[in-house]
């Protein structure tokens, strides 16, 4: 299993990275290099007003379900503190 040790709380889903980011409490973004164009869009999208979040694309959305703990594949995994 793939982990980040650095984040305390994983979010994944898009509304929960908007509001995180939104709030400022994001500290780390990844973004599944196989997600759809479009939602990669919005998302970098989002991120560009939020230069302190970093961004990690290097990652498949099954790896990121498996860093989330969930049973889908999940496209945007939101790290907070």
């Amino acid at each position: 299993m793939i982990e980040d040790r650095s984040a305390r709380r994983r979010v994944a889903g898009y509304n929960q990275f908007a509001k995180l980011v939104r709030r400022g409490k994001a500290k780390k973004v990844y973004l599944a290099h196989d997600a759809d164009i479009r939602f990669r869009s919005a998302v970098l999208a989002e991120l560009k007003s939020h230069p302190n979040v970093e961004t990690d694309c290097s990652r498949s959305a099954a790896e990121l379900a498996a860093m989330a703990g969930v049973d889908v594949p999940t496209a945007v995994l939101t790290c907070t503190e």
